[in-house]
């Protein structure tokens, strides 16, 4: 029972906000490329696959942080380091998990794989970036937000279109930002630990940093929108996501304790939505 409570929170299973993050631009690109309509099979099989990557994604990044890990107040309990879970059972999880995700790719178009490949070395890589990238943020955002929107539209047209990597480019940049957001509550324990980080690098400029890749993001989404005809409900959603990028970037600026800084990470869920509501409704007019 205690090995399966670690394999559990190794995965982050108790802690669903990253899966549904993962899941926003893969909703934004099954929306385009559907017409504001896609089956609900694809919405299942891409909520799956985001659950199911996100999870490996999780246990090779705590493979690969296990010495560093411990260093870190916030994640020294986690069951790698804190010895609740050996080494090579969490290589079988993340092999299992590896396995489900390949098995996921046999119902999808083969264009769709070949991106999807690229995505998951992305996030294989993205634990090493930590160690000399200033700004990781950015590497973590082609996996988490830059490969499902190419991979949904690719299954819903069997091409890439330039709607589908302006919506790739906004998934891009807005997990950029969430993540810096998310930097925060480790800043403290990055310096010590010498990890690399776009909120050590930043500094007392982060909620610029912030600002100017929530705007990025703002404008790739209002781009593709533009591409695909949405010009009545969905420019308000978009309007909405620039307010709420400068109100949290102020947040930011103003000063944030860890806590703050994980109730604004959590946040993101629902601007991703509200981003999805405004495909959703213009549905009809989308071509």
């Amino acid at each position: 029972m205690n090995t399966v409570i670690a394999i559990l929170d190794l995965i982050r299973f108790r802690r669903p906000v990253g899966t549904l993050l993962l899941f926003m631009p893969a909703l934004w690109g099954l929306l385009a490329a559907w017409g504001g309509k896609p089956p609900v099979s694809m919405i299942l099989l891409f909520g799956t696959g985001a659950f199911v990557m996100r999870s490996a994604g999780c246990a090779i990044n705590d493979i690969l942080d296990r010495n560093v890990d411990g260093k870190v107040w916030r994640t020294r309990d986690r069951p790698l380091p804190s010895g609740r879970l050996s080494l090579r059972a969490a290589w079988l999880v993340f092999l299992a998990l590896s396995f489900v995700a390949a098995s996921l790719l046999l119902f999808l178009h083969p264009l769709t794989r070949m991106v999807a490949l690229a995505g998951f070395g992305a996030t294989m890589l993205y634990p090493l970036m930590k160690r000399f990238m200033p700004l990781p943020q950015i590497f973590m955002g082609i996996p988490f937000g830059m490969t499902a929107p190419l991979m949904a539209w690719a299954e819903g047209r069997g091409t890439l279109g330039w709607p589908a990597f302006m919506i790739s480019l906004g998934g891009l940049f807005w997990a950029t930002t969430y993540d810096l957001v998310y930097a925060i509550a480790d800043r403290e324990d990055d310096i010590k630990a010498g990890i690399c980080s776009g909120a050590v690098t930043f500094g007392d400029r982060l909620w610029i940093a912030i600002l100017l890749f929530g705007l990025s993001s703002a404008l790739f989404l209002w781009s593709a929108g533009s591409d695909l005809g949405l010009n009545h409900f969905y420019p308000w959603t978009v309007g909405v996501f620039v307010f709420f990028i400068v109100w949290q970037s102020l947040a930011v600026r103003k000063g944030l304790s860890p806590e703050g800084a994980l109730s604004c990470f959590r946040s993101h869920v629902w601007i991703g939505l509200i981003i999805a509501s405004g495909m959703c409704f213009e549905g009809p007019v989308l071509v």
